[in-house]
């Protein structure tokens, strides 16, 4: 029963990405630019609700409780800054990709720089990815891990093939099943352990999730959300700027409505499970251990189907990239759907093989999390604000998201939220310093 459905679903993403292999170039990089407010709305809150979204953060819910709504409603107060203040600007930027959008007001020398940022990013995001579909597909099946890793990978690149016009196309479908599976998931829970609400302490942190840590996931998931490459191709494939302004809010909304029902899907599964397992397994360990086989079966889909759309919204975004920005050449050959898919492939091995290190779903999360915000948030945010006002030498833009990168870099392998602050302020300080030595004259020349 669950192979003849898992090869239905696998039939169904093939057939989405069949369908849209005769949209022709714009429709792989930005849907041919046609999609409304509900559409990239949808996308959106399917994107973002993914592996951290579902195995990641239902287990730090059961082990931090009600603080772990932070992990998006972060994210979520993040969109809401991008949706007021920069959508307009990126959609009507007519850029493909964040680095192309970036060169018009940091220098054609930055753009290779966020790129290679972007792509390594988003790479780890992806593995995060591969790692939690590999634990829901053993759990289903009883496959071995690298079996269960290699259907990941056809499953995820075979849907992302047909680039940003089958996954918005899907996203509409998979946003309805991700929301009706977490309300059906968290009525089971409340009928088979009824008392926990009244165990539930609406705090904003507590001994699992620290001030500290509140303040990480404000100030650095938070700024992963107000300048992102995944978001901003949601805001580039917008049919026009109020599209896109209006998409992101109910992206926004939709994200604060998931995270609300995630938290509250892991605090149910206390008292059901031991307390000591580890946040990683906390769903796989009630599906098979406390649901029936029918809730199985329906929570086990959802959980492939959000995953699928996350990943392959991580997938494009850093295909796109790679071809586009750093392999395209200038001209009618830039757009290459070909070189496109040839990204897509060698990402998604990359993005299999790291996730055989095993960080744990929430690591590889927060690690591109710190390289990205750190190099990149500072530097293009100040540059869009400022656009068409100062000018930016691109000497010290490349400067800027290097040193922020590496600093991030630190972070991520040392463990110390201190140097993802230093990180960011790095980067944005360099920035403002480059616009304040430009407007005295002081600048260097234009690299």
């Amino acid at each position: 029963m669950e192979l003849t459905l898992l090869a239905l679903y696998g039939l169904l993403v093939f057939s989405a990405s069949f369908a849209a292999r005769r949209r022709g170039p714009e429709g792989f990089y930005v849907n041919n630019r046609e999609s409304g407010a509900w559409s990239v709305g949808l996308s959106i809150i399917v994107s973002c609700v993914g592996a951290s979204a579902t195995i990641g953060m239902i287990g730090l819910a059961f082990a931090a409780g009600a603080p772990a709504f932070w992990w998006l409603g972060a994210g979520a107060a993040g969109l809401v800054l991008l949706s007021l203040v920069l959508a307009e600007k990126v959609r009507a930027s007519g850029a493909y990709t964040l680095p192309h959008m970036a060169e018009s007001f940091l220098g054609p020398s930055v753009r290779p720089v966020i790129s290679g940022v972007i792509v390594a990013a988003w790479s780890a995001i992806l593995a995060a990815q591969f790692s939690a579909l590999g634990r829901v597909l053993e759990s289903l099946t009883g496959f071995s891990p690298l079996l269960c890793l290699l259907l990941s990978l056809v499953l995820i690149c075979g849907h992302t093939l047909g680039g940003q016009s089958a996954i918005m196309r899907a996203d509409r479908v998979q946003a309805l099943v991700i929301l009706l599976a977490l309300l059906v998931m968290l009525a089971w829970l409340t009928w088979r352990n009824p008392a926990w609400p009244g165990a539930v302490e609406l705090r904003a942190v507590s001994a699992g999730f620290p001030p500290e840590k509140l303040l990480y996931f404000l100030v650095i998931v938070g700024a992963n959300y107000v300048v992102c490459p995944m978001l901003f191709g949601r805001m580039l494939s917008a049919r026009d700027r109020r599209s896109a302004r209006l998409g992101g809010l109910a992206g926004a909304l939709g994200i604060a409505l998931c995270a609300a029902l995630i938290v509250s899907v892991g605090l149910a599964c206390k008292g059901l499970i031991p307390e000591g397992t580890p946040q990683d397994e906390v769903l796989t360990t009630v599906l098979g251990s406390v649901m029936p086989h029918w809730m199985q079966l329906v929570v086990s889909f959802a959980l492939i189907s959000a995953i699928v759309s996350s990943a392959d919204s991580c997938l494009v975004t850093a295909a796109t990239v790679l071809s586009f920005d750093l392999l395209g050449r200038r001209g009618a050959n830039a757009l290459s759907v070909r070189r496109g898919r040839a990204c897509v492939v060698a990402l998604g091995l990359i993005g299999a093989f790291v996730s055989l290190l095993d960080k744990g779903i929430l690591g590889f999360l927060l690690m591109a999390y710190d390289v990205f915000a750190c190099g990149v948030v500072g530097p293009v945010l100040i540059g869009l604000l400022l656009h068409r006002k100062r000018r930016i030498d691109p000497r010290w833009a490349c400067a800027a998201v290097g040193a922020g990168g590496l600093l991030g870099l630190a972070a991520s392998l040392s463990g110390a939220p201190a140097w993802s602050y230093a990180g960011l302020a790095v980067s944005s300080l360099l920035t403002l310093g480059a616009t304040a030595l430009s407007a005295s004259g002081c600048g260097l020349r234009k690299g």
